[in-house]
């Protein structure tokens, strides 16, 4: 770390050292907030502020304004608000946020595969490393479609562009907001709060520092009813510094440190929401199986009352325990270097530690448990970018080079436990073991994970004006890769490895028609890369499962206007990814693991349809609709042994209607009323990959609102909220209840709050 970061100082120094010509800096994503003009959204979607009707790129925006009053916390809240975008923590969560865009997504749990999603923050890209918490945000910007001319690391699919909320000079601005809610109260299903607040104040007149942070603490999300029905407890802590620094007219830096603790005590892997079927065991023909499992569900307090769709309810002998420590530093330098070119660097480093003491992933009765045990995992990320803006008279462009550097090592907390002892107390890795520790139908096995990926990448994304009125746009991207992995069994010492060495040429090129005022019509052909991978087997006596690189081939047309205070979007798009990396379970020693594997073509199509803007002085509205089929390849085999060829994907709805609004009702001349409304339609959707319709979560909405009185000037603010009125039960995921790869008719799903369960409570904030 001291190496990277040493050699970003000798770097600001020189460009630091640079003359200065120009009397105004670059504009950056910090600064994109207002716009241009009366009633126009600007975005930074190009890597500069254009209005986004002008912008020939498919792109939803959140604002400040929105975040808020949606109540977005996490990665998974902004798919409330983003019609191509769904997010599931199941599915690589922990490493690259599990994000999905027109479908698209890792489904790999695996920490050598990228994301097919790029999150960028403050102009760094996470890579392979999110930061899992969201708050004091700026603006949101998804954009669709594979990105990797202007971003890297992982844009094959889309990009979530994020700006957290910049100091200014010579200003004062505080804000908090405190939100409650109680379970049992008012129809609330879980305990929640949540505190945030930011604090900015100038250090003079070349410098202004900003501190935020977030607390959330959850309650009753979940229950294991065997340890005395205690509640699963999961704790967030978020904090950022963020210090900037104009030390010229033509010089601007800022400085980002964000910190995150998670503590889970109890949070579960997946719960029951379909008690197993006695007339459908799961052992052998005549076995009663399947009546035991739900026996002994309910000897330990899982009765047939308490596993119900919102999956609450679980049976295990001992507490799950997960803790995550995030460390994030990002060093953005902006130069004018001219009138018409700037010279960008944006370093980065990135630590997530994972502590899992005991993780459990088996909820179906007391016996055998399946766990995680004396491990942690730790991710290591650094990356670099380097990037000149030149603007002329009809000809722009933006090029730059890009290094990212990512290590993931699993080991144990602690190391002088000997391997595959199933004593408790003495577990080291994954086993499927009687509490006691014998038998064990999988004994406890320890692999060492260790894997390092290397991207060195230069780009060019390049504006030329044909006439008054159209313009040609393109880019390229260069990418070498390299991937040096390496495991072990019951040792720390790795006994096999593969590596990994390729090369990529990806772009985009397409033209943009200005047919009036405010109304732009494009179309564009791109290509995504996402880097070949080596998957660690499901059966460790296996080598190295080789995932071969994922291309992208989008073709998008699309046209955009602004009418009065709405800015209106329509496209149709067609993206086919060859090799797409997906995921498969395994019988090992009798037992579903699971590994990742190329499962051939997946194509993606659809409409999508935007509407944002104010419809009055008192009403404004956020909508889209996305129609979207993706469909496995012919010849797919689902985890059931059933062909899925033709079928929507995993997690990716074929409809879905986002729309968020607020409508305002002065009372005083100091005082206003306001109403907010969230509302999520979706089609069926398919939580795991099998044929049964149990595993397809059913069309439905969700209902989310705010009521409420503030000051006109926005001073103070005091609500009530909903979340999840309609006690819509979608999860994350579904997975069957056993580990036998037989049915026994049961499914077990993972909740997430204010979206599986129902949220009532208040709110009350204050900005000075």
């Amino acid at each position: 770390m001291n190496a990277y970061l040493g050699s970003a100082s000798v770097l600001a120094l020189v460009a630091g050292g640079l003359p200065a010509f120009a009397q105004q800096a670059p504009a950056t994503a910090e600064t994109a907030a207002e716009p241009a003009d009366e009633g126009m959204i600007t975005v930074t979607a190009r890597l500069r502020d254009e209005k986004l009707v002008d912008v020939p790129i498919p792109v939803s925006v959140v604002t400040t304004e929105q975040l808020n009053r949606d109540q977005i916390f996490t990665l998974t809240d902004l798919q409330r608000i983003t019609p191509a975008l769904q997010v599931s923590p199941s599915f690589g969560g922990d490493v690259n946020g599990g994000a999905g865009i027109r479908g698209i997504r890792t489904q790999a749990f695996n920490p050598s595969v990228s994301p097919s999603v790029a999150i960028v923050v403050d102009q760094a890209a996470a890579g392979n490393v999110t930061f899992p918490i969201l708050h004091d945000l700026a603006r949101v910007e998804v954009l669709r479609g594979p990105q990797g001319t202007l971003f890297g690391q992982g844009a094959s699919a889309g990009v979530i562009n994020v700006a957290t909320v910049a100091p200014e000079l010579g200003e004062h601005a505080a804000n908090f907001n405190i939100d409650y809610a109680d379970d049992g109260t008012a129809g609330s299903e879980s305990t929640e709060i949540v505190v945030r607040g930011g604090v900015s104040v100038p250090l003079g007149s070349r410098a202004a520092l900003r501190v935020s942070a977030l607390y959330r603490d959850q309650v009753g999300l979940r229950t294991n009813s065997f340890l005395n029905n205690l509640d699963d407890r999961s704790t967030e802590l978020a904090l950022r510094t963020r210090l900037y620094l104009e030390p010229a007219s033509s010089v601007k830096v800022h400085l980002i440190a964000d910190y995150a603790r998670i503590e889970e005590d109890g949070v579960n892997f997946f719960s029951p929401s379909l008690a197993p079927s006695s007339t459908r065991p799961f052992g052998p023909p005549g076995s009663t199986l399947g009546q035991l499992s739900l026996n002994n569900l309910i000897a330990c307090g899982v009765t047939r009352d308490r596993i119900t769709p919102r999956a609450r309810f679980y049976c295990e002998d001992a507490q799950s325990q997960e803790f995550r420590d995030v460390i994030s530093l990002t060093g953005i330098m902006e130069f004018a270097l001219s009138d018409v070119l700037t010279l960008t660097s944006v370093t980065s480093y990135r630590e997530h530690d994972v502590i899992s003491p005991r993780r459990n992933f088996s909820v179906r009765a007391i016996g055998f448990a399946a766990r995680d045990e004396n491990l942690r995992d730790d991710y290591r990320q650094f990356s670099q970018e380097l990037r000149l803006a030149y603007t002329g008279t009809g000809f722009d462009v933006v090029a730059g080079g890009f290094f990212n550097d990512f290590d993931f090592l699993q080991s144990p907390i602690n190391s002088n436990l000997p391997f595959g002892d199933p004593r408790p107390g003495f577990r080291t890795g994954l086993g499927v073991c009687q509490p006691t520790g014998l038998p064990c139908n999988v004994p406890y096995r320890y692999v060492r994970e260790q894997v390092a990926n290397q991207t060195i990448a230069a780009f060019a994304d390049v504006t030329i004006a044909l006439s008054d009125r159209a313009e040609l746009f393109g880019g390229l991207r260069y990418t070498n890769f390299r991937n040096d992995s390496s495991f072990g069994v019951n040792t720390l010492t790795p006994t096999d490895f593969g590596d990994i060495r390729e090369n990529n040429l990806s772009g985009r090129i397409g033209i943009s028609y200005e047919a009036g005022a405010n109304t732009n019509l494009y179309a564009s052909y791109s290509r995504g890369y996402k880097p070949s991978a080596l998957a660690f087997p499901a059966n460790v006596g296996q080598a190295f499962i080789e995932l071969r690189a994922e291309e992208n081939s989008a073709f998008e047309i699309g046209a955009k206007t602004q009418l009065g205070g709405i800015q209106l979007d329509a496209n149709i798009f067609y993206m086919n990814v060859a090799n797409f990396q997906g995921q498969e379970s395994v019988n090992v020693a009798g037992e579903l693991i699971s590994q990742s594997r190329n499962i051939g073509t997946v194509k993606s199509w659809g409409v999508e349809l935007m509407a944002n803007g104010r419809i009055s002085d008192r009403l404004s509205v956020n909508a889209g609709y996305q129609f979207n089929p993706v469909t496995y390849p012919d010849g797919f085999i689902g985890d059931d042994g059933i062909n899925l060829g033709g079928q929507q994907v995993l997690s990716a709805p074929r409809h879905k209607l986002v729309l968020s609004g607020e409508y305002v009702q002065p009372i005083t001349s100091r005082v206003e009323a306001f109403l907010d409304a969230n509302i999520v339609v979706k089609s069926a959707i398919r939580l795991s990959n099998r044929d049964t319709a149990r595993f397809v979560f059913p069309a439905g909405e969700t209902v989310n609102l705010r009521a409420g009185i503030r000051d006109a000037d926005g001073k103070w603010t005091a609500s009530l909220f909903v979340r999840n009125l309609t006690r819509n039960r979608e999860p994350s995921a579904y997975l069957p209840m056993n580990f036998a790869g037989l049915d026994d008719g049961s499914a077990r799903a993972r909740p997430i709050a204010g979206i599986t369960t129902r949220v009532v409570g208040a709110s009350l904030g204050f900005n000075f």
